[in-house]
């Protein structure tokens, strides 16, 4: 058994993901608003996946620098990085 709910991802109900980019591309500032399972940018109407790239509009095939990061629970994340400070 994995961490989902299923042994057969095919089987199981959706997880959520996160993807990290830098918000922009040729020195333009994109901004993002959420349409459906994808993003639109307000710049040209372009609209992106979870992985980072345009899949259509002026931008297609087109993806900002990513950020590295991690998807924890903070559960896993104190219990090995337990001086982890917290900022409100």
């Amino acid at each position: 058994m994995s961490a989902l709910d299923e042994p057969v991802i095919a089987r199981g109900r959706g997880t959520a993901s996160t993807g990290v980019f830098h918000p922009v591309l040729d020195g333009e500032k994109l901004t993002f608003e959420q349409d459906g399972d994808f993003f639109t940018d307000d710049r040209t109407g372009s609209r992106w996946d979870i992985s980072g790239r345009a899949v259509d509009g002026d931008l297609a095939g087109r993806a900002p620098t990513p950020v590295d990061h991690v998807d924890t629970f903070w559960f896993a994340w104190v219990a090995f990085t337990p001086d982890t400070e917290i900022l409100r």
